[in-house]
């Protein structure tokens, strides 16, 4: 459970970058840092097992630590149309609005009007 736990937070935290700054490209970059993601779930888990967590809360403080370096990665260093990485277009002042949280959902093949994809796109604020 484990495994597929810190798989699905690094998905999360991948997919959240993804959503938030939906201008992105560079086919090759994505499947590799998708298998980087992948791999990375196997060296947490296996990281957690050497370590023998017995408790919940450092296994899941490992987990929420991956996925926090999953989207650190991934903002500075995805590939945009504008040339600059999401982060540093956050820096100069861009923030996700609903209209681009809608095209991000879009772009990776989602309804934005669906159940689960709405309610997300309604945590963007308006603007």
């Amino acid at each position: 459970m484990a495994l597929i736990r810190s798989l699905l937070f690094g998905m999360l935290a991948y997919g959240g970058v993804m959503v938030c700054f939906p201008d992105w490209k560079g086919q090759i970059y994505h499947v590799l840092v998708l298998s980087a993601v992948a791999g990375g779930a196997v060296g947490v888990w296996f990281f957690s097992r050497v370590l023998d967590f017995s408790n919940f809360a450092g296994k899941l403080a490992l987990e929420l630590g991956f996925a926090v370096a999953v989207a650190l990665f991934a903002g500075y260093t995805m590939p945009q149309k504008s040339g600059k990485p999401p982060f540093a277009q956050w820096a100069d002042g861009a923030r996700p609005t609903r209209d681009t949280a809608r095209r991000g959902f879009d772009r990776l093949g989602v309804n934005p009007n669906g159940p689960v994809a709405s309610r997300v796109v309604d945590l963007f604020p308006k603007r």
